[in-house]
């Protein structure tokens, strides 16, 4: 069956928003003649700019009043979509939403009562698999033969000219190894590797290699990112709070390596051609792992909790397996310049 519009409920979190650039592809793959129309909370907006994949960018503030939710809904109606797809796998109120929208045909994963709004149920995978392959199993439902896989953001111009000009501005030279780092994880804190570690991490990357270490973080992370920057023998160039999500992703893109914990970063990074080692703690990455090959390493320990998916873990046994000096070990594999 052919559709002319088609609307997409997009994801809340940044690194499902990176999971879900596959299912897009394959769906504008499927229906190249439909106008593909994606509705995603505007904090994640950036993301998808400039994918080829999608005709409209519609957002909307996750928190908006009871006034201005009726009101959306009269929006979305006399759009006259006539396929809803809803990558979120429980939410009811995305199920509603395109169902109070007068969309005819709604297809997302199976989850108790929200069923009652969808006219085509997809049943969960039986066996664990990575998030890209859970939102490619909806195109799979209608029909789609999915060729292409690969996530994607796009580059933005200016945000590569604000990523050079920061750098000039906190003393980079062209010629200097740079290291960019990402301690956190909004999830919680049983996904971040200890702030000590990462501090001593930091130093000796800055000592041994002579680099320059970027230190990212989230508006709300000052406090965590303060802490490894004052358990550090050197200075790091403190990100904290200061970039865009096009901002971001420009500035991994000029580093020579990218070192994270399982997070959002994490996912925007595997778009660009940065090397990536990539911590994990409480969840799992054959799950949420970096979608692609090469150029990445994943230190994993797999202790007999794991993986338990705690935002919060007093233990913490499987971060604690993981030393400073592996983890050196793993980055000296992207810095033999």
């Amino acid at each position: 069956m052919e559709y002319e519009r088609i609307l997409v409920k997009g994801v809340n979190w940044v690194g499902d928003a990176i999971f879900i650039t596959p299912a897009l592809s394959a769906l504008r793959s499927g229906f190249p003649k439909a106008r593909i129309s994606l509705l995603t909370p505007e904090n994640l907006a950036e993301i998808y700019q400039g994918n080829p994949d999608i005709d409209e960018l519609i957002t909307y503030r996750r928190r908006g009043s009871l006034k201005e939710r009726i009101r959306f809904i009269r929006t979305l109606k006399e759009k006259r979509f006539d396929l809803g797809i809803i990558m979120q796998s429980t939410s009811y109120e995305a199920a509603l939403l395109l169902f109070l929208a007068g969309i005819p045909e709604r297809i997302g994963y199976t989850h108790s009562l929200r069923n009652l709004f969808l006219t085509k149920v997809v049943e969960r995978p039986k066996s664990p698999q990575h998030e890209v392959d859970f939102f490619l199993g909806l195109m799979k439902a209608l029909g789609i033969k999915i060729e292409r896989r690969e996530v994607f953001m796009a580059e933005n111009r200016e945000a590569k000219e604000w990523a050079e000009d920061f750098l000039i501005e906190n003393g980079y030279k062209e010629n200097d190894p740079l290291i960019g780092i990402f301690p956190g994880a909004y999830f919680g804190p049983a996904k971040r590797w200890f702030p000590e570690r990462y501090a001593a991490l930091a130093s000796r990357l800055m000592k041994d290699y002579g680099a320059k270490v970027v230190l990212f973080g989230e508006r709300n992370d000052p406090p965590f990112t303060q802490k490894i920057i004052d358990n550090m023998t050197t200075t790091p160039i403190d990100a904290t709070g200061k970039t865009s999500l096009k901002q971001l992703r420009a500035l991994i893109g000029k580093c020579h390596l990218f070192i994270t914990n399982d997070s959002g970063p994490l996912q925007i990074a595997s778009t660009t051609k940065t090397p990536i080692v990539a911590l994990f703690g409480s969840s799992d990455p054959k799950k949420t792992g970096p979608w692609r090959e090469g150029d990445c390493t994943i230190i994993y320990r797999k202790v007999p909790c794991s993986p338990c998916f705690k935002r919060s873990c007093r233990s913490l046994t499987c971060f604690k397996a993981i030393t400073i000096e592996e983890v050196l070990q793993a980055a000296g594999k992207y810095l033999n310049f």
